[in-house]
Protein backbone atom coordinates (compact mmCIF):
# COMPACT_ATOMS: atom_id res chain seq x y z
CA UNK A 1 0.00 0.00 0.00
CA UNK A 2 2.96 2.30 1.02
CA UNK A 3 4.51 1.51 -2.08
CA UNK A 4 1.70 2.14 -4.46
CA UNK A 5 1.18 5.67 -2.76
CA UNK A 6 4.88 6.60 -3.57
CA UNK A 7 4.77 5.39 -6.93
CA UNK A 8 1.52 8.11 -7.05
CA UNK A 9 3.31 10.75 -5.60
CA UNK A 10 6.38 10.28 -7.84
CA UNK A 11 4.50 10.51 -10.87
CA UNK A 12 2.47 13.76 -9.79
CA UNK A 13 5.82 15.22 -8.93
CA UNK A 14 7.40 14.46 -12.33
CA UNK A 15 4.51 15.85 -13.80
CA UNK A 16 4.44 18.89 -11.97
CA UNK A 17 8.51 19.31 -13.09
CA UNK A 18 8.61 18.54 -16.69
CA UNK A 19 9.61 21.25 -18.81
CA UNK A 20 6.83 22.92 -21.47
CA UNK A 21 7.23 23.12 -25.05
CA UNK A 22 5.30 25.35 -27.24
CA UNK A 23 2.60 27.59 -27.06
CA UNK A 24 0.06 24.28 -26.18
CA UNK A 25 1.77 23.78 -22.98
CA UNK A 26 -0.04 25.29 -20.38
CA UNK A 27 -0.49 25.32 -16.34
CA UNK A 28 -2.37 22.25 -14.94
CA UNK A 29 -5.25 23.73 -12.61
CA UNK A 30 -5.48 22.73 -9.39
CA UNK A 31 -8.99 21.38 -10.12
CA UNK A 32 -7.17 18.57 -12.57
CA UNK A 33 -4.21 18.04 -10.37
CA UNK A 34 -5.86 17.03 -7.52
CA UNK A 35 -8.40 14.80 -9.51
CA UNK A 36 -4.93 12.92 -11.58
CA UNK A 37 -3.51 12.76 -7.62
CA UNK A 38 -6.85 10.78 -6.71
CA UNK A 39 -7.32 8.46 -9.67
CA UNK A 40 -3.39 7.26 -9.30
CA UNK A 41 -3.91 6.97 -5.64
CA UNK A 42 -7.26 5.00 -5.91
CA UNK A 43 -5.60 2.98 -8.55
CA UNK A 44 -2.77 2.39 -6.47
CA UNK A 45 -4.63 1.13 -3.19
CA UNK A 46 -6.84 -1.18 -5.79
CA UNK A 47 -3.80 -3.02 -6.83
CA UNK A 48 -2.12 -3.36 -3.68
CA UNK A 49 -5.76 -4.57 -2.18
CA UNK A 50 -6.12 -7.05 -5.30
CA UNK A 51 -2.08 -8.44 -4.38
CA UNK A 52 -3.04 -8.92 -0.80
CA UNK A 53 -6.24 -10.59 -0.93
CA UNK A 54 -6.82 -13.22 1.98
CA UNK A 55 -7.35 -16.43 0.94
CA UNK A 56 -9.99 -17.16 2.67
CA UNK A 57 -11.98 -14.78 0.58
CA UNK A 58 -13.99 -16.62 -2.39
CA UNK A 59 -14.23 -14.66 -5.84
CA UNK A 60 -15.68 -11.90 -6.19
CA UNK A 61 -16.25 -11.31 -2.06
CA UNK A 62 -14.53 -8.80 -0.17
CA UNK A 63 -11.84 -9.90 3.15
CA UNK A 64 -13.83 -11.71 5.82
CA UNK A 65 -12.54 -10.23 9.35
CA UNK A 66 -13.37 -10.23 12.93
CA UNK A 67 -12.39 -8.12 15.73
CA UNK A 68 -12.73 -10.30 19.01
CA UNK A 69 -16.31 -11.96 17.85
CA UNK A 70 -18.04 -8.78 17.96
CA UNK A 71 -17.76 -6.99 14.60
CA UNK A 72 -17.20 -8.23 10.93
CA UNK A 73 -17.64 -11.62 10.14
CA UNK A 74 -19.05 -14.45 13.58
CA UNK A 75 -17.63 -16.96 11.58
CA UNK A 76 -14.24 -15.87 10.67
CA UNK A 77 -12.06 -16.64 14.02
CA UNK A 78 -9.79 -13.89 14.93
CA UNK A 79 -6.12 -14.40 16.03
CA UNK A 80 -5.40 -15.77 19.13
CA UNK A 81 -8.95 -16.56 20.30
CA UNK A 82 -9.86 -13.13 20.88
CA UNK A 83 -10.29 -14.26 24.76
CA UNK A 84 -12.59 -17.33 24.08
CA UNK A 85 -15.74 -14.96 22.45
CA UNK A 86 -15.54 -16.66 19.46
CA UNK A 87 -14.16 -20.51 19.55
CA UNK A 88 -16.39 -23.30 19.32
CA UNK A 89 -15.98 -25.12 22.56
CA UNK A 90 -14.41 -23.28 25.96
CA UNK A 91 -10.96 -21.89 26.40
CA UNK A 92 -8.35 -22.61 29.05
CA UNK A 93 -8.47 -19.27 29.48
CA UNK A 94 -8.95 -15.93 28.08
CA UNK A 95 -5.36 -15.89 27.01
CA UNK A 96 -5.45 -18.76 25.72
CA UNK A 97 -6.81 -20.35 22.23
CA UNK A 98 -6.83 -24.37 23.62
CA UNK A 99 -10.02 -26.13 25.46
CA UNK A 100 -9.19 -27.46 29.42
CA UNK A 101 -7.47 -30.71 29.77
CA UNK A 102 -9.98 -33.22 29.53
CA UNK A 103 -10.79 -36.77 29.16
CA UNK A 104 -10.55 -36.60 25.41
CA UNK A 105 -7.63 -33.89 25.61
CA UNK A 106 -5.20 -37.88 25.10
CA UNK A 107 -5.44 -41.05 23.88
CA UNK A 108 -5.24 -43.79 25.77
CA UNK A 109 -2.05 -44.83 24.39
CA UNK A 110 -0.48 -40.82 25.47
CA UNK A 111 -2.31 -40.76 28.58
CA UNK A 112 -0.38 -43.99 29.85
CA UNK A 113 3.01 -42.72 28.19
CA UNK A 114 2.11 -39.34 29.65
CA UNK A 115 1.79 -40.97 33.49
CA UNK A 116 4.81 -42.47 33.72
CA UNK A 117 6.83 -39.45 31.95
CA UNK A 118 5.43 -37.29 35.23
CA UNK A 119 6.11 -40.06 37.56
CA UNK A 120 9.89 -40.45 36.70
CA UNK A 121 9.82 -36.88 37.31
CA UNK A 122 8.10 -36.68 40.66
CA UNK A 123 10.66 -39.90 41.43
CA UNK A 124 13.82 -38.07 40.80
CA UNK A 125 12.57 -34.96 42.53
CA UNK A 126 11.91 -36.56 45.37
CA UNK A 127 16.07 -37.88 45.40
CA UNK A 128 16.39 -34.55 45.14
CA UNK A 129 14.62 -33.03 47.70
CA UNK A 130 15.99 -35.51 49.95
CA UNK A 131 19.71 -35.39 49.01
CA UNK A 132 22.24 -33.49 51.21
CA UNK A 133 22.45 -30.45 49.35
CA UNK A 134 20.07 -28.89 50.38
CA UNK A 135 20.51 -29.38 54.26
CA UNK A 136 24.11 -28.47 53.72
CA UNK A 137 23.42 -25.35 52.25
CA UNK A 138 21.60 -24.82 55.03
CA UNK A 139 23.82 -25.02 57.06
CA UNK A 140 26.49 -23.27 55.72
CA UNK A 141 23.74 -20.11 55.28
CA UNK A 142 24.50 -21.07 51.41
CA UNK A 143 20.72 -19.37 50.60
CA UNK A 144 21.44 -18.72 46.62
CA UNK A 145 22.39 -23.34 47.01
CA UNK A 146 18.72 -23.88 48.25
CA UNK A 147 16.40 -21.38 46.43
CA UNK A 148 18.64 -22.57 43.03
CA UNK A 149 18.14 -26.28 43.81
CA UNK A 150 14.35 -25.41 44.50
CA UNK A 151 14.03 -23.71 40.95
CA UNK A 152 16.05 -26.67 39.25
CA UNK A 153 14.52 -29.61 39.06
CA UNK A 154 12.18 -29.50 42.19
CA UNK A 155 10.25 -26.47 39.63
CA UNK A 156 8.60 -29.45 37.86
CA UNK A 157 7.35 -31.20 40.94
CA UNK A 158 4.09 -29.69 41.21
CA UNK A 159 3.43 -30.59 37.99
CA UNK A 160 4.53 -33.84 38.39
CA UNK A 161 1.87 -34.15 41.41
CA UNK A 162 -0.73 -32.44 40.16
CA UNK A 163 -0.61 -35.62 37.90
CA UNK A 164 -0.12 -38.47 38.85
CA UNK A 165 -2.77 -38.19 41.38
CA UNK A 166 -2.63 -38.42 45.20
CA UNK A 167 -4.71 -36.58 47.76
CA UNK A 168 -5.12 -32.70 46.90
CA UNK A 169 -5.00 -31.12 50.09
CA UNK A 170 -1.82 -33.07 51.03
CA UNK A 171 -0.11 -31.85 47.79
CA UNK A 172 -1.34 -28.38 48.62
CA UNK A 173 0.74 -28.72 52.49
CA UNK A 174 3.77 -29.68 50.50
CA UNK A 175 3.59 -27.00 48.41
CA UNK A 176 3.41 -24.37 51.19
CA UNK A 177 6.68 -26.40 52.63
CA UNK A 178 9.09 -25.37 49.56
CA UNK A 179 7.21 -21.66 49.68
CA UNK A 180 7.93 -21.56 53.37
CA UNK A 181 11.62 -22.85 52.61
CA UNK A 182 12.46 -20.51 49.48
CA UNK A 183 10.83 -17.46 52.02
CA UNK A 184 13.04 -18.53 55.11
CA UNK A 185 16.32 -18.93 52.43
CA UNK A 186 15.78 -15.21 50.70
CA UNK A 187 15.23 -13.46 54.77
CA UNK A 188 18.30 -15.88 55.90
CA UNK A 189 16.49 -17.41 58.51
CA UNK A 190 18.51 -20.44 59.26
CA UNK A 191 16.17 -22.23 62.35
CA UNK A 192 13.24 -21.56 60.23
CA UNK A 193 14.55 -22.70 56.58
CA UNK A 194 15.36 -25.90 58.70
CA UNK A 195 12.14 -26.07 60.14
CA UNK A 196 10.67 -25.72 56.77
CA UNK A 197 12.74 -28.10 54.58
CA UNK A 198 12.57 -31.15 57.28
CA UNK A 199 8.32 -30.73 57.27
CA UNK A 200 8.53 -30.96 53.70
CA UNK A 201 9.96 -33.63 53.30
CA UNK A 202 7.39 -35.27 56.16
CA UNK A 203 4.36 -34.19 54.25
CA UNK A 204 5.81 -35.43 51.26
CA UNK A 205 5.87 -38.91 52.31
CA UNK A 206 2.35 -38.44 53.31
CA UNK A 207 1.17 -37.31 50.14
CA UNK A 208 3.40 -40.08 48.62
CA UNK A 209 1.74 -42.42 51.18
CA UNK A 210 -1.92 -41.33 49.12
CA UNK A 211 -0.89 -42.34 46.10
Amino acid sequence: MFKAVLVALALVGASAYTPSFGRTAVRMSADSSRREFAGKLAAGAAAMGAASAPAQASYGEGTKFSIFGLLGNGDSYSENAAYGSDQSQAVYSAYSPFSPVSESSLSPAKKAEYLKFQQGILAESEKRLKSAVIPKAISRKAWSEVTTELSRQLYSMRKAMNSVGGDPALAKTFYQDIEALNLACLRKKQEVAQAAYEKSVADFDKFKASL
